[in-house]
């Protein structure tokens, strides 16, 4: 009775193994696509929360500029080619009648006409050409342009000018790249 019983024992050890075996042979294809879209579930749970995450940030950035006194603001000017040519020109003859160093005269001054830029502005190019008697006169011109306060807000990508090695004549040949933008 004792080896029947171990017997049956071994047997039934025998029949769940088996079981198990046909459990898995048969249930391998539905457990690994259970895997597979639990795997793919957690990918895009992650990609919609960086995807959410840069939805509120653009949100932000467009209630921002959306706001009345948005810092934008500041710098979009809408522009007449009459005032901003006087705006200038006054500039200059202000400082001629400021300073006693020299007189400073404007060569050429063009404005190209406006291109809509990435962010949906006009950007137009101003050149001004220009023959200042000092480095320091040149220097204050410059820091007219770019000030805060101003009431065009212009930007200079780059700006360059030759040293005179003449003793005779310390005055400056400049031409200046004047981007403004404007609605």
């Amino acid at each position: 009775m004792n080896l029947t019983n171990k017997n049956n024992k071994l047997y039934g050890y025998i029949l769940i193994l088996l079981s198990l075996f046909i459990l898995v042979l048969f249930t391998r294809n539905q457990i690994y696509t259970l895997q597979e879209n639990l795997d793919e579930k957690n990918n895009k749970e992650v990609s919609l929360l960086s995807k959410r995450n840069e939805l509120d940030k653009l949100n932000e950035i467009k209630i921002k500029v959306e706001e009345k006194n948005s810092g934008i603001d500041n710098y979009i000017n809408s522009i007449k080619e009459d005032e901003l040519l006087s705006y200038i020109y006054s500039k200059v003859e202000e400082d001629n009648l400021k300073y006693t160093d020299g007189i400073s005269t404007i060569r050429s001054l063009n404005i190209k006409e406006g291109k809509i830029n990435e962010l949906g502005f006009y950007e137009s190019l101003v050149t001004l050409s220009i023959r200042v008697p000092n480095e320091e006169r040149m220097n204050k011109l410059l820091d007219f342009f770019v000030k805060e306060d101003s009431k065009y807000k212009f930007f200079i990508d780059s700006f360059s000018y030759p040293k005179n090695s003449s003793s005779i004549d310390s005055s400056y040949n400049i031409t200046i790249p004047l981007k403004i933008f404007y609605k």
